[in-house]
């Protein structure tokens, strides 16, 4: 990857950039309450030129993590960047103790679940009606590579 990318945790000054993102990315996006506190140990940014380009957040217990929420900024789409902020901090929660990664995805996001797939998740399940605008199902999925 380029070195002019880099990741790093998030802080509370990077909401406002996470916040566009999420308009941009979801359908029915976060609402300004869900994003209080999640600039924790388990927030990361993906950075070009000091500038917030992608985010991705974890939520869980000392061996076991979801991912909550995850995007790229439209305009760095499709350059692999994506993949570069899941896998490393995958490798972050790995060096951490997690043993097993969890998240949801619409069933219709083939892009979002092919990119899961690449990086070694596997569909356990569905929640029915998970999302809402436009309700959704949601595909299971879990990552259990660590102990390969």
């Amino acid at each position: 990857m380029d070195a002019s990318y880099s990741i790093r945790l998030a802080k509370d000054e990077d909401l406002d950039s996470i916040k566009k993102i999420e308009q941009e990315a979801f359908s029915d996006p976060w609402s300004d309450e869900a994003f209080a506190n999640l600039t924790n140990s388990w927030s990361f940014v993906l950075i070009k030129d000091e500038e917030v380009i992608g985010y991705i957040f974890y939520y869980g217990v000392k061996e076991e993590k979801s991912i909550l929420n995850f995007a790229v900024r439209s305009d760095f789409q499709g350059m692999g960047l994506g993949e570069f902020l899941l896998t490393e901090t995958m490798q972050i929660m790995h060096n951490d103790g997690v043993k097993l990664l969890f998240l949801e995805v619409r069933v219709s996001n083939f892009k979002a679940r092919n990119l899961y797939k690449k990086v070694g998740f596997q569909e356990i399940g569905i929640r029915k009606n998970y999302y809402r605008i436009p309700e959704e199902d949601a595909v299971v999925m879990v990552y259990n590579g660590y102990d390969l």
